[in-house]
């Protein structure tokens, strides 16, 4: 495995994002080839990562879809002992009843009608190094007590075997749900949690961290600029803003998408404003200011609304300008009057 290489210094009391290198991760770690953090919050979450990487305690990632949290938990495995060993992840949003022990614990040949091989679970491949358990919160009940079984006793036995076998892998567990919240209600085993939740790391949506907008941009344009052979994209300083003022509901993912597309579909030259999709390209109307806050003044508020309308209704409209007019009850003179204003591009 190559060594990760860190430029700059999470510690060193300059505002500078630092860059991590992680060339061996695979395409299922998110298909990229850096984490790139440069918010306090960021940093804060590598700088406690970094600090418990060399132990067995389990980790609980929270945060939203879309923040990275499998990357995060790569990371951490990259920085720990084990990272010459298997790196294991497991979707558990999809996984129940049998299915889910069948995948955990595996079975032996005739354990049941179709199996017609030995074949290892999770707990098993993972062997000494990591199990990460992605959507941790989707484990059902009863699953939940075989779960904690394994990691009280650290072993497991497959579906029909007779031998107890050893679980040794360091647990990483990452939800996109409070699942302190579903241990008051009833929905998540509270002893389950306790043995999750030693190191908690949580990962702040994009919109809490909007400095970390234009290094991610630049590190997706120079990504699928290799990846695609297009020269030098790059983002104009309005649609910089703009994509700045966005709230990302997906969040990091997000971002990666849009700059893939835009990449992909874009001559070359700068990506200016009406290159962006509709959403997007209201967003700029908080980024004509330096800050997306100056958007809270009642002028603003009103222009917000109605660029909203227009862009809502344009989309409705199917594209058809004269169909947008009807829908917000206006002429197509005062739509078009009313675009000229906005500084706005009706594209789909």
């Amino acid at each position: 495995m190559k060594p990760t290489r860190v430029a700059g210094t999470a510690g060193n009391g300059k505002n500078l994002p630092l860059r991590l290198d992680l060339e061996d991760l695979p395409e299922e770690g998110g298909g990229l080839t850096a984490v790139l953090i440069g918010s306090k919050s960021m940093r804060d979450a590598h700088h406690l990562a970094s600090q418990v990487a060399s132990s067995d305690a389990p980790v609980l990632i929270q945060g939203e879809s879309g923040t990275g949290k499998e990357l995060f938990a790569r990371l951490i495995h990259v920085m720990s002992n084990r990272k010459e060993k298997a790196f294991i992840p497991v979707n558990c949003g999809v996984l129940k009843g049998e299915l889910f022990a069948d995948k955990f614990f595996g079975h032996e040949s005739g354990a049941f009608t179709g199996a017609a091989r030995t074949q290892k679970g999770s707990f098993e491949l993972a062997g000494e190094g990591t199990l990460f358990l992605d959507e941790v919160g989707e484990i059902p009940p009863n699953n939940q007590v075989d779960f904690l079984r394994v990691l009280e006793q650290r072993t497991f036995r497959r579906l029909g075997g007779e031998k107890d076998l050893p679980f040794g892998a360091r647990i990483v567990a990452a939800t996109n749900r409070n699942l302190l919240d579903m241990v008051r209600r009833g929905d998540f085993r509270a002893d389950l949690f306790y043995r999750l939740n030693v190191v908690p790391v949580y990962l702040p949506p994009l919109r809490l961290r909007r400095e970390d907008v234009a290094p991610l941009a630049a590190h997706f344009l120079d990504h699928f600029g290799h990846r695609y052979h297009k020269e030098g994209p790059r983002l104009a300083a309005s649609t910089l803003k703009a994509l700045t003022a966005y709230a990302w509901p997906g969040n990091v993912r997000e971002l990666k998408n849009l700059i893939e597309r835009l990449v992909l579909v874009h001559a070359g030259g700068e990506i200016k404003t009406e290159d962006l999709p509709l959403e997007m390209q209201f967003g700029a109307a908080c980024a004509v200011d330096d800050s997306p806050t100056d958007c809270l003044t009642l002028d603003a508020a009103v222009r917000q609304a109605e660029i909203k309308a227009i862009l809502r209704a344009f989309k409705q409209a199917g594209g058809v300008k004269g169909d947008t007019a009807e829908l917000l009850g206006i002429s197509p003179r005062t739509l078009r009057y009313k675009v000229q204003e906005l500084g706005l591009t009706l594209k789909m």
